[in-house]
Order: C-alpha cells, then structure tokens, then sequence
C-alpha cells in the first residue's frame, strides 16, 4: 500500500519541484547586464561564417571549447605560433578552413595522465543578445552532439545558468 501511495504523490512532487525552480528564475536577483543561459543553447559562431552551433553550458570548464578538425600549430617566419584547422559544420555538412593566431598553448592533462598541448585562439562568440571576442581552445568534438562548450570565461562575463532548462536565450537548431 506505501508503494501505491508513493507512486501517486510522485507526479505531486514533481510538478512542486518544477514550479520552485520556476519561482527561482523569477525571483533571481540578477543584476541588469547578466541573463539567465539554459543547460543547452544555440550560439553564432561569428568568425566562421556566422555557422549556428548547438552549444552545452559547462560551469566546470574554465575555457571555451571549439569543434575543430585537422589542427595543426606552426611558428612563423617572425616567431608567432599559428594554426590551422577545419571546423565541420554539423548541420549543414559544411567544411570551413581557418588559420589564425594562436593566442596561447593550454596544456591539458587528460584522463590518460599524459599532457596534451591544445591551441587556443580568439573568436567572437554570440548567445542571443551575448556577444563576447573571447579564447577558444581547439579540440575535435566530433564525438560529442555539441560543436561548441561553453564555459566559465564565456559566462563570468555574461549571466548565470539554469541548468534544469534549455534554449532560454536561442532556439534549438
């Protein structure tokens, strides 16, 4: 009989919880320049050709993550580190190569313990009504449904994040 009961205060539950997070939002004391970003948004990649990218929000990542193929760093004749990359454009199957400088040389300690040196650069960046010049750190995500990952250099400067919805600054592509 108590399972019975508990089954039926479930949907009760849920439905409270909903609306607490809905009160929340609302009720966010958030000052006039910040805005709230869903779990997932849509972003504009501006210096690729305005591309539209299906984007996760990550208050883990410190930097912004770009889908990029092909990367290859070089150093120039006067001693600058470049790069050239592909970004692969999901939805409309498009290749854009890019070359730019690279702004610095993270190194990244992946799960495998080895250091990996990644190149990050500069692009521009639009979520809705956001739109920041910031580092972009290069990484093939071809195996993950976002080409973009939004993290904490992106939303320090913007807005705070409700990670229980989505789409609350752009559309879904």
């Amino acid at each position: 009989m108590s399972k019975l009961i508990h089954l039926m205060l479930l949907p009760v539950l849920v439905v409270s919880l909903q609306l607490s997070a809905a009160r929340a939002a609302e009720a966010c004391d958030c000052p006039g320049d910040k805005v709230i970003f869903g779990l997932y948004e849509t972003a504009t990649l501006e210096d690729i050709q305005q591309l539209k990218v299906s984007t996760l929000i990550d208050t883990g990542a410190t930097t912004t993550s770009l889908d990029a193929r092909n990367i290859k760093m070089y150093v120039n004749r006067k001693g600058r580190r470049w790069v050239y990359y592909d970004f692969y454009h999901k939805p409309s199957g498009k290749t854009v190569s890019m070359h730019q400088p690279v702004s610095r040389v993270a190194r990244v300690i992946t799960h495998s313990g080895s250091p990996k040196e990644r190149a990050v650069v500069r692009n521009t960046i639009s979520i809705g009504s956001t739109r920041h010049l910031l580092e972009t750190s290069l990484i093939n995500r071809g195996n993950f449904p976002q080409q973009l990952l939004i993290g904490r250099n992106y939303l320090k400067k913007s807005g705070l994040v409700d990670s229980a919805r989505s789409y609350l600054q752009s559309r879904k592509q």
